[in-house]
């Protein structure tokens, strides 16, 4: 399931980030004038999942225990962060039980 950011918040009023939740996998898209940059990371290797919520909007921050920067995505509906923090538990907990 794709996840976009508001064009309405800052940072994200013409290219929007995304965040794929897939399988065993997130895939983390910034788009820019020249290319783009993208990052995947396997739910094995997600140390934390942290959200903020406001009113309208979310952010989360997503921290990987390869050692990478961590994943930052703002501007999301509250809904979708919170479908998003469910996914990824979600796929953790299968994957210990």
């Amino acid at each position: 399931m794709i996840f976009k950011s508001s064009r309405l918040t800052s940072g994200n009023h013409i290219f929007r980030t995304s965040l794929d939740v897939e399988g065993h996998q997130i895939t983390f898209r910034k788009r820019r004038w020249f290319g783009s940059t993208e990052e995947t990371i396997n739910v094995d290797h997600i140390s934390s999942v942290r959200a903020q919520h406001g009113v309208m909007f979310s952010s989360i921050t997503i921290e990987s225990s390869g050692g990478s920067q961590p994943i930052q995505i703002t501007g999301l509906r509250t809904s979708d962060a919170r479908a998003i923090e469910a996914a990824i538990k979600a796929v953790q907990a299968q994957k210990e039980g």
